[in-house]
């Protein structure tokens, strides 16, 4: 009987509470206005946004190469400490040197002392330091340091060859 009264004493200070709670925004009548619209959330268009040409991609991305679906697919991504990044390090990749060139499809790949740089058209994205490419059969491997951690990228190639 005291488990009843005491469900019974809860349930009434939970409807009491829920009573004095404010009743919301209101108009000065008391009806609740809305509107509705068939417009998407954002800030306003100026000007016809389907005339204007899209203007280049560029700058650092240490993703780049995840962003090239024509050209290369993601096998897997590992980050953390130097041994636990390169578990799964194809072992038979060889290490490009700074300087290289190569086209994979419509992208082309510009491998620096420390950084890649790929274009594909008018974009061009530059994977920031400290990066390193590597070749193996029908891959490529993307090894970069920053901020103590090694982060490595394994990606197939999908078409074109390497």
């Amino acid at each position: 009987m005291r488990y009843l009264a005491l469900a019974t004493l809860i349930v009434l200070g939970a409807v009491a509470i829920i009573l004095r709670l404010p009743a919301g925004h209101r108009t000065p009548g008391g009806e609740v206005r809305f509107s509705s619209s068939t417009a998407t959330p954002g800030p306003p268009q100026n000007g016809d946004v389907s005339q204007s040409t899209p203007r280049p991609v560029t700058g650092e991305a240490p993703w780049a190469l995840s962003a090239l679906p024509e050209c290369l697919r993601q096998d897997f991504r590992r980050d953390g400490t130097p041994a636990f990044a390169r578990i799964g390090f194809p072992k038979a990749a060889v290490r490009l040197s700074p300087g290289s060139r190569f086209r994979i499809a419509d992208c082309t790949f510009m491998v620096g002392t420390d950084t890649i740089a790929v274009q594909r058209g008018a974009d061009r994205l530059i994977v920031p330091p400290a990066a390193h490419l590597y070749r193996s059969p029908g891959k490529l491997v993307l090894e970069r340091t920053a901020y103590g951690r090694d982060e490595v990228r394994v990606y197939s190639v999908v078409s074109g060859t390497l």
